[in-house]
C-alpha cells in the first residue's frame, strides 16, 4: 500500500498486511535448482578446479538451449554479460570460443557479451572498475541489452576490499551486483574454496570468507575435484530445493594440426554419492570448521577462536590428527601436510573406458558410485554437432 493510504497517515516504511499483499509470482529458473532471475548463485572450488570452463559450459548451454550437466535450460537464446576480472580477452577467448563451439556455435555469438578491465578494448580512462564501483554500469548495461545472466568470474580478483573480510566482500556483493539482480538478471559468481577445504572437511566445503556470500547468495555450489578428472558438484547453500551431489568431466578436444583448443564440452557421468568425514577427525565438526577457516588466512590466536571449552577440544583434536599444529603458547597455524580424503573416493573399485568410437562417450564396466543402477549406462554427453 501507499505510505499514505492508512486512513491519511503517513507511515515510515511502504508496508502491505493481509488484506492488500500482491500475489506471489512464480520463481523464474533459467536453470531449475541453479540460476533464476534477480537471485545470486555462487560457483566455488579450489584451484585448478576449472570453474571458468564449467562456467563457460553453462553459458554456452543457456545461449543455445541445451542441456547443462542434467539440468534443462529452457528454449535457449539467453543474453549473457560475462565480466572477466581474471584473464582478459587474450587468454580467455579460445576457451570461450571452444565452449560455444562445443555447442556447435562457431565464433562468439551475438547474445554473448564480454568485458574485462585488462582488455584494452573495454578500458575507459579515469574510471575504477573494481566490482563495488561498476555495479550500477553494469546494471544499466543489463537493463540496456536485456541481459538475462550477468557471470562473474572471479570474485576475489574483481573486489577492491579484502576477500576475507566480511564487511568488504558484503559491500562488493551488494553495491557490485544487486542492482543487476534487481534488473531481473540471474546473477552467477565464481570463488575460491576456503583453503581449509584442501585439509579437511566434515561437510561440504564452504566458499572463503563465507559467511557473507552465503547470506547474499541464494545457492551457492561447492566443486571439488576426483579422480581420473571428474568434478563433484554439491550444493553448499540453498533457498531452494537441493539437488543431488553429481559428477561431470570436462573434455578437452585440441586439434591436431595446430594443437590448440578446438571443443570444450561437458558431461554428466552419474550421481556422486554419499560424504563420509575424514578418518583422522572426531566430532565437535562445526567447531572444527570455524577453526579450520579462520587459519585459512594465517596464524591465529586461541582467543580469536571465541571462548568455551568446545573450541579447545575441537583444536585438541585437530592437533592430534596433525591438520592445525601449534608453533608457539597460545598460537595455532595449519599444518603443511594433507589430511585424509574427506569423502568416499568416487571410483575406487571402477573402470572408466573410452568408446573408441566416440572419445567422450565412458562405459562403466562396475559400479563407480552409490547409485549403482548408472552401472554399465552410457553417460549422457553434451557435444559438438559435428
Amino acid at each position: 500500500m501507499n505510505r499514505s493510504d492508512q486512513g491519511g497517515v503517513t507511515l515510515p516504511l511502504r508496508v502491505f498486511n493481509g488484506a492488500s499483499a500482491p500475489a506471489v509470482q512464480p520463481i523464474d529458473w533459467l536453470i531449475r535448482q541453479l540460476l533464476a532471475r534477480g537471485a545470486g548463485t555462487i560457483l566455488f572450488g579450489q584451484p585448478g578446479v576449472s570453474k571458468t570452463a564449467h562456467a563457460l559450459v553453462l553459458c554456452a548451454c543457456l545461449s543455445r538451449g541445451l542441456p547443462f550437466a542434467g539440468f534443462d535450460t529452457g528454449a535457449g537464446g539467453l543474453r549473457i554479460l560475462y565480466v572477466d576480472f581474471d584473464k582478459g580477452w587474450n587468454w580467455s577467448s579460445e576457451l570461450i570460443q571452444a565452449a560455444f563451439r562445443g555447442v556447435g556455435c562457431e565464433g562468439l555469438p551475438d547474445d554473448f557479451w564480454y568485458f574485462s578491465p585488462l582488455t584494452a578494448e573495454c578500458q575507459e580512462p579515469s574510471i575504477d572498475t573494481n566490482l563495488e564501483y561498476i555495479g550500477q554500469r553494469i546494471a544499466e548495461t543489463v537493463s540496456v541489452l536485456a541481459i538475462d545472466l550477468v557471470v562473474v568470474d572471479s570474485l576475489g580478483m574483481g573486489m577492491a576490499g579484502d576477500p576475507n573480510n566480511q564487511q568488504d566482500v558484503s559491500m562488493a556483493l551488494r553495491e557490485g551486483l544487486n542492482a543487476a539482480r534487481a534488473n531481473n538478471a540471474a546473477v552467477l559468481v565464481l570463488d575460491h574454496a576456503a583453503k581449509s577445504a584442501a585439509e579437511m572437511t566434515t561437510r561440504v566445503p564452504t566458499p572463503i570468507g563465507a559467511q557473507s556470500k552465503r547470506a547474499w547468495a541464494v545457492v551457492t555450489v561447492a566443486l571439488e575435484r576426483e579422480e581420473m578428472g571428474l568434478t563433484r558438484w554439491s550444493v553448499d547453500k540453498t533457498n531452494a530445493r537441493e539437488f543431488l551431489p553429481f559428477v561431470t568431466k570436462l573434455n578437452f578436444n585440441n586439434n591436431l594440426t595446430t594443437q590448440q583448443l578446438e571443443t570444450l564440452t561437458l558431461e554428466r557421468v552419474g550421481e556422486a554419492g554419499d560424504w563420509v568425514k575424514a578418518s583422522g577427525l572426531g566430532g565437535n565438526a562445526a567447531a572444527q570448521q570455524m577453526i579450520l577457516e579462520q587459519l585459512s588466512s594465517g596464524e591465529k590466536r586461541r582467543k580469536e577462536f571465541g571462548r568455551g571449552g568446545t573450541i579447545d577440544r575441537a583444536l585438541e583434536e585437530l592437533i592430534a590428527s596433525s591438520t592445525v599444529v601449534k608453533p608457539a603458547h597460545g598460537i595455532y597455524r595449519l599444518a603443511d601436510v594433507s589430511a585424509a580424503p574427506h569423502h568416499r573416493p568416487l571410483a575406487f573399485d571402477g573402470v572408466v573406458q573410452e568408446d573408441e568410437t566416440s572419445p567422450t562417450s565412458i562405459t562403466k564396466t562396475t559400479p563407480l558410485f552409490a547409485d549403482s543402477k548408472l552401472a554399465s549406462e552410457t553417460a549422457m554427453v553434451i557435444s559438438p554437432n559435428l
